[in-house]
């Protein structure tokens, strides 16, 4: 771990270095933190994101939580890509059948492969 902090603190450091002479003059320790800051983020998401996966496999109150947060993420990104919206017409299954996988494809969640 603290290699990584070494890594993050060089890495902010290189990109302070090459935006010295930039237009608009900022302390070292600003110009570094905005530096990392995304990598710091993606750091954080990907621990965050870890700590759910393991307690959705437990039972009990924090189990139940984190499922229910993965379910919320995991919509939200689906819905962050989803494609265009469709008719129903465009997306209705054979004789006339209306389902959940008509839905998704109607939301842009899901291709019709039927």
């Amino acid at each position: 771990m603290k290699a990584l902090s070494t890594l993050f603190l060089l890495a902010g450091l290189t990109a302070t270095a090459q935006q010295t002479f930039a237009a608009e003059s900022k302390p070292i320790a600003t110009q570094a933190a905005e530096a990392i800051q995304p990598y710091a983020k993606k750091l954080g998401d990907a621990v965050d994101q870890t700590v759910h996966e393991f307690f959705a496999g437990t039972d009990g109150p924090l189990g139940d939580a984190a499922r229910s947060n993965l379910q919320s993420r995991e919509q939200a990104e689906r819905e962050a890509n989803r494609g265009t919206r469709k008719s129903m017409k465009e997306c209705i299954k054979p004789g006339n059948v209306i389902d959940d996988d008509v839905n998704e494809c109607m939301e842009g969640l899901r291709e019709k492969t039927w």
